[in-house]
């Protein structure tokens, strides 16, 4: 290609680009979109299509909220009425409709508008989560009366996976029973914090954990819980008071409670301050303009950015300026999943891309 044509194709592309801010769209990302809303009814005379489709508006709405709140945060959105939820829809398809044997059975896809919604949880002061699903082993230590109980006397191993919550973010790996690993556990009972974890869950091939040491006495179930996601560790203290420890009811409860309490804990390192946008300016670095376009295309798929533009540009080097929700330490790990490494030079942020 001749100099001149390859100086006005740079012309053009840079007033295309400097011309341009480009604004994020969760939506199009399907973060919004609640797949698969089942609803059936028997058809009466005074049969309602519409009452059917309101009923999947309101469960696309609740798995929604579940998704992507902390369990703190969803008695604020509990009064919210049909008419708001409605407004808060882009669109909505219906997958599979039938009308056989006088009941009605419909599978609808709804897709939630990303600005009404962030806007609609602005008013309300609640921060939202972008948790993507991940694998965790859970490693349930079940004391009572300090004495450890085998993973088929204990209730937390035997139910965890048939005890579901409305959002199933993790996928839970349960461990195999170890006489190696009960024995660690034993003797670091008293000095739990110092249990090397780690060491129990890496034949599982899985870096993520939660691990829960619960010990019933004195009709009370204490449970210290330790947790590793992406490589950040947490810790806390949990107690309920039990008053017989043969009360499945009560003990499904608590067990629903901490699978609840792992999942916030998940959802807390994604969360997304919808007061606090940062911005952050990089410099990349390219040898071909096709570089350039594919990094907008990654921009776009990356959920926290939520908008960016481009400040400068030139043949080989350009500067962005993103404004994105977390902090630089989440954006890293976003651009780490398309190859590309954020790196800060002297208070100068630059992209990389790794080849």
């Amino acid at each position: 290609m001749p100099i001149l044509k390859v100086y006005i194709l740079i012309f053009f592309s840079a007033i295309i680009f400097l011309c341009i801010s480009f604004t994020k769209s969760f939506g199009e990302e399907n973060v919004f979109t609640i797949n698969n809303i089942k609803v059936k009814g028997a058809i009466t005379v005074n049969f309602s299509r519409e009452k059917y489709l309101n009923k999947a508006f309101l469960n696309s709405f609740e798995i929604l909220m579940n998704k992507i709140l902390l369990t703190r945060d969803l008695k604020k959105i509990n009064n919210i009425k049909l008419n708001q939820v409605k407004n808060l829809i882009s669109s909505f398809q219906i997958l599979e409709e039938s009308y056989r044997e006088d009941i009605y059975r419909a599978n609808i896809k709804i897709l939630y508008n990303e600005e009404k919604i962030k806007n609609f949880l602005r008013k309300k002061n609640i921060s939202f989560s972008l948790p993507e699903n991940i694998s965790a082993v859970f490693f349930p230590v079940f004391y009572i009366n300090n004495e450890i109980q085998s993973f088929d006397e204990n209730f937390f191993y035997m139910e965890w996976k048939q005890t579901e919550i409305n959002t199933e973010l993790i996928n839970f790996i349960l461990p195999l029973e170890d006489l190696e690993d009960i024995s660690k556990i034993n003797k670091m009972k008293n000095n739990i914090e110092d249990l090397n974890v780690d060491s129990l869950v890496n034949k599982y091939d899985v870096k993520n954990y939660a691990f829960a040491l619960m010990n019933y006495e004195n009709k009370k179930l204490n449970i210290y819980l330790k947790t590793n996601f992406n490589e950040n560790k947490t810790s806390k203290n949990i107690s309920h008071k039990l008053e017989n420890i043969k009360d499945k009811e009560t003990l499904s409860a608590i067990l629903k409670n901490l699978k609840l309490e792992i999942t916030d804990l998940w959802k807390e390192q994604n969360i997304i301050n919808l007061l606090m946008p940062l911005s952050i300016n990089l410099n990349f670095q390219y040898s071909r303009l096709e570089d350039l376009d594919k990094l907008r295309s990654i921009f776009y798929k990356i959920g926290i950015i939520e908008k960016y533009t481009l400040e400068e540009f030139n043949i080989n080097n350009s500067v962005f300026k993103i404004y994105y929700y977390g902090n630089p330490k989440n954006l890293r790990t976003e651009l780490s999943k398309f190859g590309y490494m954020l790196m800060n030079n002297q208070g100068v942020w630059h992209l990389i891309l790794n080849e």
